[in-house]
């Protein structure tokens, strides 16, 4: 196929298989699955998952995403500004982080409460197919 009739994530298992043509110890995967929908992100995860234990391969993996990060990743660095402020094992990380800006980077990120009820249906005009609010 040609690489312009590819999808976004076949074009990443194309970068990924030619990364692993060289036999690395090292994968450098930044942001690679940042554009891509939610099913291809959870099969590009899940393949990281298999070639890191399959092949004893380190990977770092470099996000935006935190629940990605928290489920791939076994140690994790957050950098502020391109310092490291933080360093650990990822669950304690995200369980107890030191540094502020760890925090804040978690906390930041919405969540739902299954105990805590929806809100109703915004009461405010909603437009309509012509583009006038009723």
């Amino acid at each position: 196929r040609k690489p312009r009739s590819m999808s976004g994530g076949q074009c990443q298992r194309a970068g990924i298989a030619r990364a692993l043509a060289v036999d690395p110890k090292l994968i450098i995967a930044d942001e690679c699955v940042a554009a891509l929908d939610v099913t291809i992100q959870a099969q590009i995860v899940e393949l990281f998952r298999e070639l890191v234990e399959r092949m004893s391969l380190t990977l770092i993996f470099i996000a935006h995403d935190l629940a990605i990060v928290r489920n791939l990743c076994q140690r994790v660095v957050v950098m502020h500004r391109g310092v490291i402020v933080e360093e650990g094992r990822s669950e304690e990380v995200f369980s107890r982080p030191k540094h502020a800006y760890t925090a804040a980077l978690i906390a930041a990120v919405p969540h739902i409460d299954p105990d805590k009820p929806l809100l109703a249906p915004s009461k405010m005009a909603t437009p309509q197919a012509d583009g006038v609010a009723n």
